[in-house]
């Protein structure tokens, strides 16, 4: 199994086109063809399942993926211990997070990253099943890193760093009988629509899990996807909300009310497996991160 093998592989996995994997790799469409054959008869087994209309991994492909993607930073970084060509980062990073984030300048930090690092291939996704999708996909290896949000400190196999903690609040609409309120308790909403994620994001979790705790079962009228829509659907009278402080706050006729008891906070971090040893693409990454908070106040 050779380098250049492992690299037409990683380029043919990632962009399930032949012809696109030839470009990315500066290589004519016949040479990575005949690689990637001559990879799967020394593996025994298919790696691609191959048609006019598509292309897709195998089993086998998909097992073989992350192994490749780590063998080929691992031989960057023997390389690194040589030369020590520091700037001289390559690889691949794959990086998920979640919709509506403001208190990081993803653009920003994918900008820099990128000037810094040009020869670091740098995916940026969101996931739509929110903070539980985040981690699955890091545990399948299809993530290096990603922005979740938890109410714990602890995940059994991922490192997690904190970035912020956030005091979910009630919200609700600026004519709403309670608006004037100092503070609500979970009993006087309990009859409320809510409107809130799906389950698998934090917010949702976490306050599905206080209302729970108080013995109530409360309703939720309005899923979506984007935390930072909540208000404008909370403006218009369709529900109440249990929140984080969100920018979208100051444009809507919101008002916030503190629970009595508090919710439970979440905290944003970012998260990577702790069973394998950070890629220097990574840890790259990482230390730009703090340069690019916005707000620690604020989701």
């Amino acid at each position: 199994m050779e380098q250049r093998q492992l690299e037409f592989f990683v380029a043919v996995a990632e962009e399930l086109n032949f012809t696109r994997a030839a470009q990315r790799t500066h290589a004519v469409q016949s040479t990575v063809s005949a690689s990637i054959r001559a990879l799967e008869r020394s593996l025994g087994t298919p790696l691609f399942e191959r048609s006019t209309a598509r292309v897709a991994l195998t089993e086998a492909g998909r097992t073989l993926l992350p192994e490749a993607r780590r063998a080929l930073d691992a031989l960057d970084q023997a390389r690194a211990s040589v030369d020590s060509l520091r700037s001289g980062v390559t690889g691949s990073l794959h990086v998920g997070t979640l919709s509506g984030l403001t208190a990081v300048d993803l653009r920003a930090l994918v900008r820099d990253f990128r000037e810094r690092h040009p020869r670091v291939r740098l995916t940026l996704s969101v996931d739509t099943a929110g903070t539980h999708g985040l981690l699955e996909r890091l545990r399948a290896q299809t993530l290096d890193v990603a922005f979740v949000g938890l109410q714990t400190t602890q995940v059994p196999g991922i490192d997690l760093h904190p970035i912020a903690t956030f005091q979910p609040r009630l919200l609700v609409s600026a004519d709403h009988p309670l608006a004037g309120r100092a503070h609500a308790t979970p009993a006087e909403v309990a009859d409320e629509p809510f409107v809130d994620l799906p389950q698998g994001f934090c917010n949702r979790d976490r306050s599905d899990a206080d209302f729970r705790r108080a013995g109530i079962t409360r309703t939720v009228a309005v899923e979506v996807s984007d935390l930072t829509t909540i208000p404008s659907f909370v403006e218009s009278g369709i529900g109440v909300a249990l929140v984080p402080p969100l920018p979208a706050e100051a444009a809507a006729q919101v008002v916030p009310i503190p629970l009595d008891p508090p919710a439970t906070p979440w905290t944003l971090s970012t998260a990577h497996l702790s069973t394998a040893p950070p890629t220097r693409a990574l840890d790259s990454f990482r230390t730009l991160i703090d340069h690019h908070i916005t707000s620690r106040d604020h989701y």
